[in-house]
């Protein structure tokens, strides 16, 4: 007992360790001589150019709804107050690699077991497939992964049965934000909430009414716009129904989750089974069109496809005849991954440390079902936004060969993409 005491780290150690970790790993890669390009690159050069009007109208009230994009006021308007204070491109991507990092640290502040565990879950945070690219560059998965994570620590972790009252304030408050920065805010809502409830039982409603009334918040803002986005996209975003995009999503998962198939053979193999037999029949009756466009023109004049990542740039390679027959079984290991997941979480009521791992889980699996309530676009990196709780599932619940070999894998993907979009020459 007292040797494992010794062992033990605080959460700001842990914090601190594994943001030097990815500080080291990333460094690594510039010495290998991964770097943004000069110019804009993947969003950047759609993004910039509101960011500079908006810069030019500020201080002006209207530049928190007058502007076309995707993204929502909390992101755009403090990137145009820092660019109208002479911070560039280059500034702005810096500072996005200070929030990964400190995603980062509040991943190591998770796990409180020993430096090594700390240091190994910001480093899995880091290498999660396109993280550390979009981290490189102005773009806004790395500021919603952080405030996921935030809205995660709030509402699942502190004393169990006792939210008190600044919690939910808190988390009502970075839950208004985080819907003004992307309305996909609702699933790690949905997400904090149900955990909250399964660790807190009824004192957890504090929770479900600030998320309530952050929701309530956003309705402005849709009401001026007219839909989820600014009407220059609204025909290409907004409300469906698209059980294809969903069957998508679990392809792409598959990278994200296939070492829980092992992990839960082992408790309910039929469960598995059956699972992913139904996925398999449903992304044969309701497959993803992968040539088809988002049903919208970008501002360069592009008509660009609807699905768009590594799971569909694969598919593309492959004869449409292996298409028709490779789209189904990764749909079926992305199912059953996730399935096999859930098996290793701990059941409801037990005292665990807290609600973190099953936040993560929900996180993740309500971020698929999101699409099927959407249209438009579906790009394998919003998986980056919902599996920010992985990498603490992966320390706290699976067996070292799992993380190693998860881990590993991430770490190839990783380099994979940043070949394709961190080469300084590119």
């Amino acid at each position: 007992m007292t040797l494992q005491a010794s062992k033990s780290i605080s959460g700001w150690q842990g914090a601190l360790i594994a943001a030097v970790s990815v500080v080291g790993l990333w460094m690594l890669f510039s010495w290998l001589g991964f770097a943004a390009p000069r110019g804009s690159t993947f969003d950047e050069q759609f993004m910039m150019p509101v960011v500079e009007q908006l810069a030019d109208r500020w201080p002006a009230l209207s530049v928190f709804w007058d502007f076309e994009d995707t993204k929502g006021p909390a992101f755009l308007v403090p990137a145009a107050i820092l660019f109208d204070a002479g911070i560039g491109l280059n500034g702005l991507r810096f500072i996005n690699l200070l929030v990964a990092v400190c995603s980062a640290g509040l991943m190591g502040m998770l796990v409180k077991k020993n430096w090594h565990t700390a240091a190994l879950a910001g480093v899995l945070l880091a290498v999660l497939p396109y993280h550390t690219v979009l981290s490189h560059l102005f773009m806004s998965e790395p500021s919603f992964v952080l405030g996921s994570i935030i809205l995660g620590l709030l509402a699942t972790t502190g004393p169990k049965g006792e939210p008190g009252v600044l919690r939910p304030l808190a988390f009502g408050l970075g839950l208004t934000i985080l819907l003004h920065h992307r309305a996909h805010a609702v699933v790690p809502a949905a997400a904090a909430v149900l955990v909250a409830f399964q660790r807190d039982g009824s004192p957890a409603w504090r929770y479900g009414l600030a998320a309530f009334a952050a929701c309530m918040l956003r309705l402005p803002l849709y009401f001026e716009w007219g839909g989820l986005v600014s009407p220059e996209y609204a025909s290409r975003y907004g409300l469906g129904f698209s059980p294809e995009a969903v069957v998508y999503l679990l392809g792409a998962l598959a990278p994200l989750v296939w070492f829980g198939i092992p992990l839960g053979w082992s408790k309910q193999p039929r469960l598995l089974v059956w699972v992913g037999l139904l996925a398999i029949v449903i992304a044969v009756v309701a497959g993803p069109d992968l040539s088809s466009t988002d049903g919208g023109v970008r501002p360069d004049g592009t008509f660009p496809l609807r699905f768009q990542g590594l799971f569909a740039a694969a598919l593309l390679k492959l004869p449409i005849g292996t298409q028709a027959l490779a789209l189904p079984l990764v749909v079926g290991v992305g199912a059953m991954g996730l399935t096999g997941l859930y098996l290793q979480l701990p059941k409801v009521g037990l005292d665990e440390q807290d609600g973190f791992s099953k936040y993560g889980w929900y996180l993740l699996a309500f971020g698929c079902l999101l699409y099927v309530a959407t249209r438009g676009a579906v790009y394998d990196r919003y998986l980056l936004c919902f599996g920010c709780g992985l990498p603490i599932l992966l320390v706290r619940h699976a067996p070292g060969w799992a993380v190693a070999v998860q881990g590993c894998f991430w770490m190839l993907l990783t380099l994979w993409s940043a070949s394709n979009w961190l080469l300084p020459n590119s």
